[in-house]
């Protein structure tokens, strides 16, 4: 069977797969890495697959369209967000409309919380995947084919579907996938469709080209704003045995020409401590070269920092978020100690490892005074790299119930969920704390903590002594220099058509 995997286009430079999709301003434009897994699954079942990626292509819908054709498909799977979902329903419609033969179906984060809503919203959508998709979308793909035993569509766990009367109901998830060793490694997947956009993808703080991956999917925690755990991934952390992981380490270091680093973009790879002593050490066993880079919490015990160090890793992107005891305790991120925090990234810094630090404003609790502090936070903690940002409350996320039930989300209007050049517009307020207040915030803390000429000296003095970080440096504070007196938040002068969503 044929079958199309697409990250559909949007705005240029547009990261649906980010925890918080939206156009970047240090530039980041993310791999489709669970639209890629899916693939490779499917793939694997005998198969014959298309893989687009628009916004690293550089395609628009017509051109999206033309390719599409040429393979002539009788599946599409599309990968959609929250911000981007009227755009990629939009992008449904002119599929069928251009290949009335094919059926299409999508798949993400926005489509797990709302896949009926997502069926009435376009009529023409056939299916909604919700959840892990890669199992899913290969019984899809089976129950097309009429294989012999194949579950039809109306029992296919993880499928909401469109009945022959015209209603629509769905199947819950069936279990989350045990065995991940399972799955194709997703750097073959990147290899074989993806390789002409290898090194368009960047991430700001880290050496690019970079390939991104998963050791395991699932994260312990809770915090109550965290997309993928919530919809995708579920809370418990399931891990790839290390000697497949570092096996397909030794893949990307041999095919992947001019490598800057690996990141591990699990939930939290440092969830098991076990787990990462297992996968550094055989790296070390087997002399493995390579850098690598990682999600991880601030709870890392020195020794640890030292043996990732040693192994090849580089850098963490932690999410500090707020200084505020309280705000950290309303979100549940389970580290409500600041000092804690301060003690990890100065042992960090001991080991020799960077960190990225994320913080977050406009949460339960937040006030002028704690976004401040949290400002302040930042600095004293001294980051390598640091990224503030508004609350996206998602769909599917207890941070969304929260603020649906305290009347803090002013509109469910996905039009509105970013401005008008693709970057964050939260949908979110808290009391005097407008929305755009809290955007004109990020905008201010980002020049606060990237403009102070320490922390500006200290990167002059990186990219001249390290040729690897030079290019990220540079790139990366070219963009940023471009958005850091620019007004952010406002939104097109004629709003996308948005649909009747009952409050």
């Amino acid at each position: 069977m044929r079958i199309t995997f697409l990250n559909p286009p949007f705005h240029p430079m547009f990261s649906r797969e980010s925890r918080s999709p939206c156009v970047t301003k240090s530039s980041t434009l993310y791999w489709p890495m669970f639209l890629s897994y899916a693939a490779g699954t499917v793939e694997a079942d005998n198969n014959e697959i298309q893989l687009i990626d628009s916004p690293a292509m550089e395609l628009d819908l017509p051109q999206t369209l033309d390719g599409m054709k040429k393979f002539a498909p009788e599946l599409v799977i599309c990968s959609t967000s929250t911000p981007s979902i009227l755009n990629d329903l939009k992008v449904v419609h002119a599929i069928k409309e251009a290949m009335p033969g094919a059926k299409v179906a999508i798949m993400g984060t926005h489509a797990t919380a709302e896949p009926l809503e997502s069926l009435e919203m376009e009529p023409s959508l056939d299916y909604v995947v919700i959840g892990e998709a890669d199992y899913t979308c290969r019984n899809l793909a089976r129950a097309l084919r009429g294989d012999e035993g194949a579950a039809p569509v109306g029992q296919i766990a993880g499928l909401a579907y469109r009945k022959e009367d015209g209603t629509t109901d769905f199947q819950p998830e069936g279990p989350k996938i045990e065995n991940l060793n399972e799955l194709p490694w997703v750097s073959k997947v990147y290899r074989k469709y993806l390789y002409s956009c290898y090194k368009k993808y960047f991430y700001g703080a880290n050496l690019n080209p970079l390939i991104v991956i998963l050791s395991g999917r699932g994260c312990p925690n809770r915090c109550s704003y965290c997309v993928i755990p919530q919809t995708l991934n579920g809370h418990v952390f399931r891990m790839r045995d290390p000697k497949d992981v570092v096996d397909e380490l030794q893949y990307i270091k041999e095919n992947f020409e001019d490598l800057g680093e690996v990141f591990f973009e699990d939930d939290t790879f440092t969830a098991n401590h076990q787990h990462v002593r297992d996968i550094c050490n055989l790296i070390l066993e087997r002399g493995l070269k390579i850098t690598w880079s990682c999600n991880a919490r601030a709870d890392v015990p020195l020794e640890l920092l030292k043996l990732m160090k040693k192994a090849g890793g580089r850098e963490m992107c932690v999410g500090f978020e707020s200084a505020s005891p309280e705000v950290l305790q309303n979100i549940r991120k389970g580290i409500k100690n600041t000092d804690k925090a301060i003690e990890f990234t100065k042992n960090a810094r001991k080991a020799g490892l960077l960190v990225h630090g994320c913080f977050m404003v406009g949460n339960p609790g937040d006030t002028p005074q704690t976004l401040r502090m949290t400002l302040d936070y930042a600095k004293k903690l001294n980051p390598n790299t640091a990224q503030f940002y508004p609350i996206m409350a998602y769909p599917g996320t207890e941070a969304y119930k929260e603020a649906l039930e305290s009347g803090a989300l002013q509109t469910k209007d996905y039009n509105q969920w970013l401005d008008k050049d693709g970057f964050h517009r939260t949908t979110i307020q808290r009391g005097e704390l407008t929305s755009q207040a809290l955007v004109d915030f990020c905008d201010k803390a980002r020049r606060e903590f990237y403009l102070r000429p320490s922390y500006i000296l200290r990167q002059g003095i990186m990219a001249i002594k390290n040729p690897r970080e030079r290019y990220r440096v540079f790139r990366g504070f070219n963009t940023l220099v471009k958005h850091l007196f620019r007004k952010h938040g406002e939104l097109a002068p004629v709003a996308r058509q948005a649909p009747t969503i009952k409050q």
